[in-house]
């Protein structure tokens, strides 16, 4: 989506040490992901939030890297 909204680098930040400190699994970590998207007014699948959340452990919770996945599992609302 080239009109996606790009999350305020703080915002991405605090995300990614809730994600990296919080000793989650994938499921609480696909919540956090779906809780930060629904906060901005986006929907989620639950499915694709575990996927991406996986992907974005990969490697090492990279700002740009959780963006992408973020843009990738958003629901226009």
């Amino acid at each position: 989506m080239s009109a996606f909204e790009k999350f305020p680098q703080d915002e991405l930040k605090t995300l990614r040490d809730e994600l990296r400190h919080a000793a989650v699994d994938s499921f609480q970590s696909a919540e956090l992901l779906a809780t930060f998207l629904s906060q901005h007014g986006y929907g989620v699948s639950h499915h694709d939030a575990r996927f991406a959340a996986s992907r974005i452990e990969q490697v090492r919770f990279a700002l740009p890297h959780l963006q992408a996945e973020l843009e990738k599992i958003a629901w226009v609302m």
